[in-house]
């Protein structure tokens, strides 16, 4: 009988993501799909955070994913997995809404239709059953939608993931001390957004 993957463990023994990347890396699509299975749902709540664009988010994740197993063999261990995962999820948002931009300026009305048709078709037709369950999540996301990519990454990455300046300094290749600035600014935005909001 072929051991499986249950409740973290692998061959019947808990091991740490370090340890799934390596094996990953060398072919095991077991510990792969263990990777897979703890990080998902983590990774879908931080390419919604991070993009603003819930109707894309399933895509996102399964490109973060892809990247992710192109990329196991380059993983030293010399940080954290998930620190490192995080640079990847960065990437593939930050590509994306590129891509968007670039899209808007080349004036693909056909598309930004379609995206308006997809958002409208998933929130059930006028869409207020969608905003009365979720307003809360909605609000929060419209103050971060309004910030800057390079405001509203480190604020997502420091409030969700709860990593530190130095482990986000690195995802975004940028110095220590600019991360402590954005997140001041992002903070006070965010601050600003939801008083305004709440009036």
């Amino acid at each position: 009988m072929n051991p499986t993957v249950n409740n973290g463990d692998i061959d019947g023994k808990m091991v740490g993501d370090e340890v799934l990347a390596d094996k990953a890396a060398h072919g095991d699509d077991r510990a792969f799909l263990e990777l897979y299975r703890r990080h998902r749902r983590y990774v879908l709540t931080l390419v919604v955070r991070t993009s603003g664009r819930p109707e894309d988010a399933e895509d996102l994740v399964q490109e973060c994913f892809f990247q992710m197993h192109r990329s196991l063999g380059s993983f030293s261990g010399r940080s954290q997995f998930r620190t490192w995962f995080h640079g990847i999820v960065v990437r593939v948002c930050h590509s994306a809404t590129r891509n968007r931009l670039a899209q808007r300026r080349r004036g693909d009305a056909e598309a930004e239709h379609m995206d308006e048709e997809r958002m409208e078709s998933q929130a059930g037709g006028d869409g207020r059953d969608i905003a009365s369950q979720h307003a809360l999540r909605d609000w929060i996301q419209g103050c971060l939608d309004k910030m800057s990519p390079h405001h509203r990454v480190p604020l997502v990455l420091h409030l969700l993931s709860g990593l530190e300046l130095g482990d986000i300094a690195r995802i975004l290749a940028v110095p220590e001390g600019s991360i402590k600035s954005r997140l001041f600014h992002a903070r006070k935005r965010m601050a600003i957004c939801l008083q305004e909001n709440d009036k």
